[in-house]
């Protein structure tokens, strides 16, 4: 039987063949430290970014959210949950509550003072990322947004092709 490999498509940068797929995912790094970097200076500056990000998701939910809910819509370990958690306690920002039914659950909720930081931190936020990006046409930025939005689709269905057994270093 004959396998049949599937040619990747590939691209010439500076004369050297690239795979098409490792040049978009060296770009998507590549932008997304660049605009990580313009984004850090549009935070309060008692702030940084990731607890700014804790502080955005806690307003879209007055009720509060669970630590292991943070995790997963900031995409991050629990234990930096833990911490950014832990300083925004400490600040003054956030709360801890139990959860009744659950004494291993906390509930993670914006305190007064944390509500009143980031209701007038987003405004100004938003307004700076949307000039940030507004070097590109409104259509340009929608078309990326629908790209972005299936490769999210995709990588979170695991409905990607089946990936090779990963080499681990030391490990035979």
């Amino acid at each position: 039987m004959v396998s049949q490999r599937r040619s990747v498509p590939r691209l010439k940068v500076d004369a050297v063949e690239v795979p098409i797929g490792l040049s978009t995912w060296l770009r998507l790094l590549k932008a997304h430290a660049l605009l990580l970097r313009k984004v850090r200076h549009f935070v309060p500056e008692q702030l940084t970014l990731p607890q700014f990000d804790v502080l955005a998701q806690l307003d879209r939910y007055p009720e509060g959210m669970t630590a292991g809910a943070l995790t997963r819509v900031l995409l991050v370990t629990a234990g930096n949950v833990t911490g950014l958690v832990a300083r925004l306690v400490k600040l003054g920002l956030v709360e801890r509550h139990a959860v009744p039914h659950d004494r291993r659950v906390v509930r993670v909720r914006l305190s007064p003072k944390g509500r009143q930081v980031i209701q007038r931190a987003i405004p100004p936020h938003r307004r700076d990322v949307e000039a940030l990006l507004s070097c590109f046409p409104r259509r340009d930025l929608f078309r990326l947004r629908e790209l972005l939005g299936r490769l999210n689709q995709v990588l979170e269905s695991g409905s990607q092709p089946a990936l090779p057994t990963p080499i681990r270093a030391g490990r035979s």
